[in-house]
């Protein structure tokens, strides 16, 4: 793992359709469920665009490069999915 990113795998052989189908799962979310707390209270949070909150956690997950083309390739109907499931597991 990255010592900068959290859910970067270590190497150059990364595939971004990859990405965005692991980081909507649940199992995605239970394995980095320490770094995703702060994305689950402004997820929470009144007046919060999910949109937003999601992009910023996947530049963070994977860097601001990938993190964007991850976001690119999710649909609002995989964010609603993805809120679902970070709000599930913290809370839990």
């Amino acid at each position: 793992m990255n010592s900068i990113t959290f859910a970067l795998p270590s190497g150059y052989n990364w595939d971004i359709k990859k990405f965005a189908k692991a980081v909507k799962t649940k199992s995605f979310v239970t394995k980095h469920k320490k770094h995703l707390c702060l994305c689950a209270d402004r997820l929470t949070s009144a007046n919060k665009d999910p949109r937003q909150v999601i992009g910023g956690m996947l530049q963070v997950a994977y860097g601001a490069n990938i993190g964007r083309q991850v976001e690119d390739l999710l649909t609002d109907t995989d964010l609603k999915q993805i809120k679902s499931n970070i709000i599930r597991i913290v809370y839990k």
